[in-house]
């Protein structure tokens, strides 16, 4: 009796809790989250995971905390060499992706991919603020329809990148980034495999900066300016001026992302003043600048008609210089 009631307690266990495969491993989770300013959470997942069991792997489960999700089909997103079907399915808390292989991976064999989406209700946006708490959670491998977790060992590449709307500043951040980028006008907390683990949520509250849309302004205006410069001198015009106004420019602005990142805004704001300054004479300089003119070069021969008059000239005076000597 005791011994049946021990199966019976096992066989309740692994009901209510999913299966242990150390044999599959997590590789790769990384994750791109682009915030937009309405809210919306665009995102790329980046996965490889090692299926060493005996089974074949059918494909993978992640939870995404969203009331609404909509899977994004193509080779920049959700791509996959397998081929594979997405299962929206709704959970306490947001929506469980269940991706199914057309073609399931073998033991020994790797299954990597792309998974992408368009998220609302994942991001908090108030007035100029906006937030947003984003898991860093393990997949679950799904073999013989049943969920079963994934290891993750110590070399797992786990990644992730955030791409705040432009002019959005970082107000706070958790887990510390490795690095807080700035990418085209967007600032971009990054985290290496040291600075994020599975289990981590990444956590961030930004708002909007008049400070950093002017930076972001001298940007754009800069890298168009510099395609426009390079387009002229191909032409052959003189934008040595336009350069050099450029390079103040650049100089000018890099200085007020730094302080900017120092807090300090009222000199950000000068140095970006300074930069717009340049980046408007260098628009100017190139605008007046002519195409550079070539001086032909002298052969150092005259032309044929030329020569003809003066031997002609030549001629006319030897005739009257021997009529002379004769009448004397």
């Amino acid at each position: 009796m005791a011994k049946k009631t021990l199966v019976y307690l096992i066989i309740l266990l692994l009901t209510a809790y999913p299966a242990s495969a150390s044999e599959l491993s997590l590789d790769r989770w990384v994750l791109n989250v682009t915030l937009n300013d309405n809210g919306l959470v665009d995102e790329t997942i980046q996965a490889e995971i090692l299926n060493s069991d005996t089974s074949p792997l059918d494909g993978i489960s992640f939870f995404i905390p969203s009331s609404k999700v909509t899977m994004i089909y193509d080779f920049s997103h959700t791509f996959s060499s397998t081929g594979l079907v997405a299962q929206e399915q709704t959970v306490q808390g947001g929506t469980r992706i269940n991706l199914i292989f057309n073609e399931s991976v073998k033991a020994g064999d790797k299954w990597d991919g792309r998974i992408g989406f368009t998220a609302e209700n994942m991001a908090v946006k108030e007035g100029k603020d906006l937030s947003i708490n984003i898991p860093v959670q393990a997949p679950q491998a799904i073999v013989s329809g049943k969920n079963v977790n994934i290891s993750v060992t110590p070399d797992s590449d786990i990644r992730s990148q955030v791409f705040l709307p432009k002019a959005y500043e970082v107000m706070s951040v958790q887990p510390e980034p490795f690095k807080d980028l700035f990418q085209y006008g967007l600032m971009v907390p990054t985290w290496t495999p040291e600075k994020l683990h599975i289990g981590d949520t990444i956590s961030i509250k930004a708002s909007y900066s008049d400070v950093l849309a002017k930076i972001a302004s001298n940007d754009d205006m800069a890298r168009k300016l510099k395609a426009d410069i390079k387009v002229a001198k191909d032409s052959g015009k003189n934008v040595s001026e336009a350069e050099t106004y450029l390079s103040t420019a650049n100089d000018n602005n890099n200085k007020a992302l730094a302080t900017f990142g120092g807090k300090d805004y009222t000199t950000a704001s000068q140095f970006a003043a300074y930069a717009n300054d340049q980046l408007t004479n260098a628009e100017n300089s190139l605008k007046g600048t002519a195409a550079v003119t070539q001086i032909p070069k002298s052969t150092g021969k005259t032309t044929p008609g030329f020569e003809a008059y003066v031997l002609g000239f030549v001629l006319l005076i030897t005739v009257i210089i021997r009529r002379k000597n004769n009448k004397t």
